[in-house]
């Protein structure tokens, strides 16, 4: 199911400018950018020696908080190791968490020179072991994007509740990329893909979840396609569920996932469907088949995985899953090819380009802080000066510093339904009103009985 839109007015935003991802294949050794959460200060590097066996070793990281335009609620951000090793390898890194960070990505051999930094990988490193897709890299921003629907309202007085569920997605944007001269005949994977997942819908004022990927040149997409399923596989879905759209006639791609008021009908709460993971059909949003939570079950409203008696535990997720092709390089020449890989890996690494919102059934657009609005939403200024004082240099940003939308790290939880996100995480407050220079760690201290137990 997939709509390709002709929205002449829609045009590239305002991108705030951020450091590209660089790779270096010379005898300096292999840079590798991650997306980490703010917090982390170290990596977990695997490897496989000659004889097959899995070994690791951590590496120190210092991540650099983006704060370009004020687009740093986010406990999200970048990081840059250099990498040397005395035999091509393959390795996988991993966060603190265990949250895959880059997968077989490719490292040439090199010598540490001396007063050089990064991290040398042990002499048993080696290639051999690789199979046939070894030369694919794998470049990955993962995170979950939460929103409170309360705009332009600050959602913290005035009886909103700031549970910050009303739209929870977990996201992952992945570039595969084939190193050209190891395998030239696979240059056909290569590829940019956006999964996001319908954690919650907490609300029943949005009806759109919008992902704007400003950092991909639309120049270079030459197909794209979109589909709507339960988990990654299971297609047994209403006609009437959230269907998408993607848009490539502009600037950079924009992609929607329309129809989230299916969510809180009576037909999702009495659907069912083949669980992917037990092979057993179950309720998509029900008591009867989902697990009871403590304390006393909370069925009114009945949301969509944020009130306690209705959490679609072990349930697959609504998954939208678009797929971003360019041509294939071996057509092209050196200086396009080149081009082109770095735009679909710039797209997934430069995380301030993700432009995360939704859309409520008022036609608000929603967006994190420092994001504009589309040229859909022709309202923002007028919109915004009915709501609380606003900072009047940075969108969607209370003078306070609060915000209606952040990113955050894959595993964090999102709140229970008309409970304060500001009380089921105490240190996010500091965070976001020091502009991210505090508490960068604060999804890393909820208090249990306030955030959903699903992660």
């Amino acid at each position: 199911m997939l709509s390709v839109l002709a929205m002449t007015g829609c045009s590239k935003d305002e991108v705030a400018t951020q450091p590209t991802q660089t790779e270096t294949t010379s005898a300096d050794g292999t840079t590798v950018t991650m997306v980490v959460p703010a917090g982390c200060k170290t990596v977990r590097i695997d490897y496989k020696t000659s004889t097959g066996t899995v070994k690791s070793m951590n590496a120190s990281i210092s991540p650099n908080v983006n704060k370009v335009n004020g687009r740093d609620a986010s406990s999200i951000t970048t990081a840059s190791l250099d990498v040397y090793s005395p035999n091509e390898t393959f390795v996988n890194i991993y966060d603190e968490d265990g949250n895959l960070l880059i997968e077989n990505k490719h490292i040439k051999a090199a010598t540490m020179a001396a007063g050089a930094t990064g991290v040398t990988l042990p002499e048993d490193a080696v290639k051999n072991y690789v199979t046939a897709d070894g030369p694919q890299t794998f470049y990955h921003s993962s995170g979950v994007a939460m929103f409170d629907d309360s705009w332009p309202i600050e959602p913290i007085v005035n009886d909103v509740d700031a549970d910050f569920n009303d739209v929870v997605v977990d996201y992952d944007i992945e570039t595969k990329a084939v190193d050209a001269d190891l395998a030239p005949d696979q240059l056909y994977r290569e590829q940019t893909k956006v999964v996001m997942h319908i954690r919650a819908i907490g609300g029943g004022f949005p009806t759109k979840a919008c992902l704007d990927l400003e950092g991909l040149d639309t120049k270079y997409i030459k197909d794209v396609s979109a589909t709507v399923t339960l988990g990654n596989w299971n297609t047994q879905v209403p006609t009437a569920l959230a269907t998408p759209t993607v848009d490539i006639t502009g600037s950079y791609p924009i992609i929607k996932l329309n129809n989230l008021w299916w969510f809180n009908t009576a037909e999702a709460h009495s659907y069912t469907y083949v669980n992917s993971k037990t092979g057993k059909t179950q309720v998509f949003n029900d008591t009867i088949s989902n697990i009871p939570q403590t304390p006393a079950k909370d069925k009114t409203p009945r949301f969509y995985n944020v009130n306690r008696g209705c959490i679609n535990v072990g349930g697959d997720l609504i998954t939208l899953t678009v797929i971003f092709k360019g041509a294939l390089r071996s057509t092209l020449s050196s200086t396009e090819s080149s081009a082109q890989l770095q735009n679909f890996i710039d797209a997934v690494m430069n995380i301030n380009s993700q432009n995360f919102y939704i859309v409520t059934r008022d036609k608000y657009e929603i967006h994190m802080k420092g994001y504009n609005p589309t040229r859909e939403y022709t309202t923002y200024d007028t919109d915004a000066a009915t709501g609380t004082t606003m900072d009047n240099s940075t969108t969607y940003c209370t003078s306070e510093g609060l915000v209606w939308g952040f990113k955050t790290p894959v595993l964090t939880r999102h709140a229970w339904e008309k409970t304060s996100f500001y009380k089921a995480y105490p240190d996010y407050s500091g965070f976001v009103k020091s502009n991210g220079a505090s508490n960068t760690d604060w999804y890393k201290n909820p208090v249990g009985e306030n955030i959903s137990i699903w992660w």
